[in-house]
């Protein structure tokens, strides 16, 4: 039996029913603390984000000419992979196997 004491996110709902989740000193979670460090400095929704994503996109289809495909789409058929599929095709012009 785990005898760790209940404790939730000072900044989320995450608590010790998650699987080897620890806190810091804040109480704050190594999910949000991961999400601060990691994600949100690297995380541009915006022109910033087209301008860093335009040459990879680039790549993927000069790599991918000539090909039937280009790229690989893992689809569960939910709402979120199946509207990345959509843009994928109809914005990217990409030509996904998936």
């Amino acid at each position: 039996m785990n005898n760790t004491e209940y404790q939730r996110c000072t900044n989320c709902v995450m608590d010790t029913t998650a699987p080897k989740i620890t806190f810091d000193d804040n109480g704050i979670c190594d999910y949000c603390n991961n999400y601060y460090d990691n994600i949100l400095p690297n995380w541009h929704p915006d022109e910033q984000g087209g301008e860093l994503f335009a040459p990879i996109l680039e790549k993927i289809k000069k790599e991918g000419k000539n090909k039937s495909h280009d790229c690989l789409i893992g689809v569960s058929g939910g709402a979120d992979s199946s509207y990345l599929v959509h843009l994928a095709t109809e914005k990217l012009g990409l030509r996904p196997l998936v």
